[in-house]
């Protein structure tokens, strides 16, 4: 350790003990009021006064304790104490501020690296990481609640600044990604690879759904540009159907309704598009052009052994679709009159077809491309990686949905630059 660190490590204990004095000092004198009888908390039942009991709560400064009312409510036939309402540490051993650290180092990092960060930082030694996992898992099944009361509010809202001269363009673009599950979380779900896991999957699929705006386009590329500030997420490992009402439920919060022109974006899965087609059916559809690319090339490497000019039959098909010319692409791989007998050619030529006539009318990417729309889904892509894989899909981890569906809740909160309505502003 260098001088200066030594020096720097010194306040900050020097530091931390004042405050901790003055901490102690502001709950002791709070913790003297502790009338006969008390209101029990949510069921406003009247409740007696039993005894002063000695409460030892951590904080970001360190280990304070304090004496205050205890109190039974014969009715819910439970105890509380009035002052751990107040204080925040009702059911928990850590205060709001460090509770607060805890959640978000360990919606960042792996719990034991989140807990010697803190000790780092602050100085704190949380003893044992089950601590701090405890702590992130609990505020993240607060933020799921926090969200789903959200969504219980039903149809539009009004949203400031949305209606009168705010955005002409809105996106919902939606995406899933697979989260490495322990066995039990997999049991009885095939998995793409036979050979992988004895056949059993070896993730679930985790839902992610991006929400922003476009004001207009930069003026010398003439590309769209995204409204700054203005992505927000929603995650979820629950199946389409309930995916669809959160998306729904955003939708609304951001008062997306009251925009002129909403864009779906998304790749080719087909619960997308009924999501798309059943809750967004104003929206303007568009399956992601890189997607659409990379069946293009695919389908090109399958069908070389056929080809004389492999690149230039490639290049061909990438210029109908550039266009929007899905019957063209159609066209050009029927002209290649395959024999019926190269079923390894035949199959994924015939489904390639499917893919590019039924998609027709999202991959109009010439009218995209003028109305200046986006017409990549990089931002949910950007959004599976921020959310989902720096977080859950480091080397060697395995999950149970219960484990991280909280942590995916913070990082989704917090992704989304909403932090505030799981910890608010003290008031002042």
């Amino acid at each position: 350790m260098g001088v200066l660190e030594a020096i720097e490590r010194a306040a900050q204990a020097a530091a931390a003990q004042i405050g901790l004095a003055a901490l102690a000092g502001v709950v002791d004198w709070a913790g003297t009021r502790t009338p006969a009888r008390a209101d029990c908390p949510g069921a406003g039942h009247d409740a007696r006064l039993v005894a002063r009991r000695t409460k030892t709560v951590r904080t970001l400064l360190g280990s304070v304790a304090t004496t205050r009312g205890y109190y039974h409510c014969a009715t819910c036939r439970q105890g509380f104490a009035p002052l751990d309402h107040r204080l925040g540490v009702a059911g928990t051993s850590l205060s709001p501020g460090l509770s607060r650290a805890c959640a978000l180092a360990g919606a960042e990092m792996p719990y034991d690296i989140s807990r010697r960060f803190i000790a780092t930082v602050t100085g704190l030694d949380l003893t044992s990481t089950s601590t701090l996992t405890r702590t992130a898992r609990a505020q993240g099944a607060r933020a799921r609640e926090l969200i789903a009361a959200e969504r219980a509010v039903p149809g539009p809202v009004p949203v400031p600044g949305i209606s009168a001269g705010g955005p002409d363009l809105c996106y919902i673009v939606l995406d899933g990604t697979g989260a490495p599950m322990l066995p039990s979380e997999c049991t009885g779900r095939p998995g793409k690879d036979p050979a992988k896991h004895g056949g059993r999957a070896g993730t679930r699929e985790v839902k992610i759904g991006c929400f922003f705006t476009q004001s207009g386009r930069d003026p010398d590329t003439g590309e769209p540009v995204q409204d700054p500030g203005s992505a927000s997420y929603i995650s979820t490992f629950e199946p389409a159907a309930t995916f669809a009402v959160h998306a729904k439920a955003e939708y609304h919060r951001r008062g997306f309704d009251q925009i002129r022109q909403p864009v779906v974006l998304g790749d080719g899965a087909k619960w997308i598009w009924t999501i798309a087609d059943e809750h967004f059916p104003a929206a303007t559809q568009i399956v992601d052009y890189f997607h659409a690319r990379e069946h293009l090339a695919d389908l090109t490497k399958t069908l070389t052994p056929v080809l004389s000019d492999p690149a230039a039959f490639e290049q061909a098909l990438v210029d109908h679709l550039d266009l929007g010319d899905t019957p063209a692409i159609a066209a050009a791989i029927e002209a290649l009159d395959l024999p019926e007998t190269a079923c390894d050619l035949v199959k994924p030529a015939a489904t390639e077809v499917g893919y590019f006539t039924s998609h027709h009318h999202r991959m109009q990417y010439a009218d995209f491309r003028a109305n200046g729309y986006y017409i990549g889904s990089g931002p949910v892509e950007s959004a599976c990686n921020t959310i989902v894989k720096q977080r859950a899909k480091r080397a060697g981890m395995h999950w149970t949905i219960r484990g991280l569906d909280p942590v995916l809740a913070l990082r989704t909160l917090h992704q989304s630059g909403r932090d505030h309505i799981l910890w608010p502003a003290p008031q002042t």
